[in-house]
């Protein structure tokens, strides 16, 4: 701009020198004025081409820190599309991993759940197992109790056992008493003005020697219990046949029968006796009986069992 306006100042400087000696007396002083802003425009000239230079030369290095910053620019716009790229793939990665993350999660919500039902079953199972545990220590306690039972059961027996071997060698000890004898094979007996004893003379059965066929009397040899029967006949009619059994001095039995052609009679009992013990029969006074080789008239007895047999 300031260029222009000196260009236009010295063409207007040489149009008034073309105008001839009169206009140089008239502007004489108008010239040097000139001048001097000439010279003033001459020094602004050059100092407007310094400013110009360094004007430039600041252009040139804002050129130059253009093209730095554009290359700068360039770099990180490649690095800039690169951190994209990165970027993108990290987005996508982070999309796959956030669908993985969402299938993990299902997954463990499913595991949870499967967790929950197996925590329940295993619950269910804890608390049958206890219950089974409970139920093995009750049975524990009863099968305890049962040996106990059973120990003292084997020691019962144990003694019962004892009692037994001991109660078989008694036994084995004991003598095997029965006997059974007719009376007679003469026919009529009594009647007779007294009782009197009956001779029971044809032995059958005289195991152990107890039985006296001379007195007709039973001793025991042992205390026990026996058993004792005897039969009476007779066939007179009209007549009265009576027998009492005895035990030692006690009469014990009485059977009676009024004879109409044939009377018979039976009867059987018990008897716990003492050792040395004595029983027999004798028949009433005023009575009468019949035997023959039938054996018509019996008596006969055994021992049933020591009397330490009975304590068991």
């Amino acid at each position: 701009m300031r260029s222009t306006l000196l260009l236009v100042i010295l063409f207007s400087v040489s149009g008034t020198w073309a105008e001839g000696d009169n206009g140089c007396a008239n502007q004489g002083l108008q010239t040097k004025d000139i001048w001097d802003e000439l010279k003033a425009l001459r020094d602004m000239v050059v100092e407007q081409r310094v400013e110009l230079r360094n004007t430039k030369a600041e252009l040139q290095t804002q050129r130059d820190k253009v093209a730095h910053l554009e290359k700068e620019n360039t770099v990180m716009s490649s690095r800039l599309t690169a951190t994209e790229n990165k970027v993108t793939a990290i987005t996508a990665e982070l999309e796959a991993t956030k669908a993985e993350q969402q299938l993990q999660k299902k997954k463990v919500e499913e595991a949870e759940r499967l967790i929950s039902v197996q925590a329940a079953e295993l619950a269910a199972l804890v608390s049958r197992v206890t219950a089974r545990e409970e139920e093995a220590q009750e049975q524990k306690k009863e099968v305890t109790s049962l040996r106990e039972e059973l120990d003292i059961s084997k020691t019962q027996l144990q003694l019962t056992k004892n009692k037994l071997d001991e109660l078989e060698g008694t036994i084995a000890d004991t003598p095997k008493l029965a006997f059974s004898a007719g009376l007679t094979t003469s026919g009529k007996i009594g009647p007779f003005n007294a009782e009197t004893p009956l001779i029971y003379s044809r032995v059958f059965t005289n195991i152990g020697g107890a039985y006296n066929p001379t007195t007709g009397i039973f001793t025991a040899p042992v205390k026990g219990v026996y058993y004792f029967r005897f039969t009476a006949f007779n066939n007179k009619k009209g007549e009265w046949m009576a027998v009492n059994l005895y035990h030692n001095s006690q009469r014990i039995l009485h059977n009676s029968e009024l004879a109409n052609g044939h009377a018979f009679i039976s009867n059987a009992l018990i008897l716990q006796l003492e050792q040395g013990s004595v029983v027999y029969m004798r028949l009433q006074k005023d009575c009468g009986l019949y035997d023959d080789p039938s054996s018509l008239n019996t008596f006969s007895g055994f021992l049933l069992f020591p009397q330490l047999l009975s304590r068991l």
